[in-house]
């Protein structure tokens, strides 16, 4: 069974990660001739907000085996330009999550045993908040037309939990990896707006007794400005 699952999420990551490529080069194709020929080069960086839903995790199809989870994500990025042109851009870009909410978590108590010890189980079921950071960031960006851009990229870093998620006996303490994809519109000169999706995944990373991994697939917007020089 570890066998078969593995090759299957080898296959869907493999094809979603094909389909974040697309994203990008398949737009730049059909569009490319309508860029503005004289269109400023990226933003030197951007800072943003974003409100990010996903319902229902997704189990086993991919990482995570949890299912029946919603999340909410209110985040921040920056996107610094390492390298930009007219056309490109490819940009370090770490997150900050104030809030990361987790529907359907188990709450815990503790019970005595026969042996005079104590145990813990499932008392019930809420949401769980927590506070997440991703320092590992990477984006790169394509101008499709004079206010749109598409994008795609990755981010990896940890999350801290006001209780174990996603079962019990598991951990607070959780590392996450994430990649999506979207589009920008620049309804002002160094103002925009983000629509996309993102792949989230949190484990323990077997650090704890229990690790069955949590997806969520988000549909993600919001909105950022633009600093520093164009040119």
């Amino acid at each position: 069974m570890s066998i078969v699952f593995g090759l299957t999420a080898s296959c869907v990551a493999r094809r979603i990660i094909i389909a974040s490529l697309a994203v990008m080069l398949v737009p730049a194709r059909l569009h490319g001739q309508t860029a503005e020929k004289g269109a400023d080069a990226a933003p030197r960086w951007e800072l943003g907000a974003y409100l990010g839903i996903s319902r229902h995790s997704p189990a086993g199809w991919y990482f995570g085996l949890v299912p029946d989870r919603s999340h909410l994500f209110v985040g921040l990025q920056l996107t610094a330009n390492l390298y930009r042109t007219r056309r490109w851009a490819l940009a370090y870009a770490p997150e900050v999550v104030p809030l990361l909410v987790v529907s359907n978590n188990p709450m815990t108590r503790s019970v005595p045993t026969r042996r005079g010890g104590r145990l813990r189980v499932e008392s019930g079921r809420a949401p769980v908040a927590g506070f997440a950071i991703s320092p590992i960031g990477l984006q790169a960006q394509l101008r499709i037309a004079s206010r749109w851009r598409t994008y795609a990229g990755g981010a990896a870093g940890v999350v801290w939990f006001t209780r174990e998620v996603p079962v019990v006996n598991s951990r607070a303490f959780n590392y996450t990896f994430e990649f999506g994809a979207g589009v920008r519109w620049s309804y002002r000169p160094s103002e925009s707006l983000r629509f996309g999706f993102k792949l989230h995944h949190l484990s323990n990373a077997n650090t704890a007794e229990r690790n069955p991994g949590l997806d969520a697939a988000a549909l993600v917007i919001g909105y950022e400005r633009a600093f520093g020089s164009r040119r």
